[in-house]
């Protein structure tokens, strides 16, 4: 679906998708890159307790970062998906190019003490001034 709507150039005018409870795994990180860039947008991800790992997080930031997209995003919710592989950078180079979001739900992800500790060195090192509520 979204290789078509990108092969017809097709802008979504998405404020809220959720997806949560989907078995995303498999997902590759430019077709869910490419929804991003089709969906700008898209205010609300609802991506929890997608089987989702680190490494498909941090793939998809990665392509971010090289299509230069600036999310949106208000709100994303990742709750449930098993992050302990991800790294620190990963998780503060996505509140990088996420400049609005105000909410980031990342209970039950297995981050570790270390993880959380690198992301906000990343943080720091981007002099980002997270503005959460």
């Amino acid at each position: 679906m979204v290789r078509e709507c990108a092969n017809r150039n097709l802008v979504l005018e998405l404020d809220e998708l959720d997806i949560s409870a989907n078995t995303l795994s498999d997902v590759t990180c430019s077709s869910f890159t490419t929804l991003l860039a089709i969906s700008p947008k898209l205010k609300n991800l609802d991506m929890n307790y997608c089987r989702l790992s680190g490494v498909i997080i941090g793939a998809m930031v990665r392509e971010c970062v090289n299509r230069n997209l600036v999310l949106e995003l208000d709100n994303l919710y990742i709750r449930g998906n098993t992050l302990s592989d991800i790294t620190g950078s990963v998780l503060g180079t996505l509140l990088a190019i996420s400049p609005k979001l105000k909410n980031l739900d990342m209970n039950y992800c297995r981050l570790s003490g270390v993880i959380i500790g690198a992301m906000v060195r990343e943080c720091v090192n981007r002099n980002l001034v997270l503005e959460f509520t």
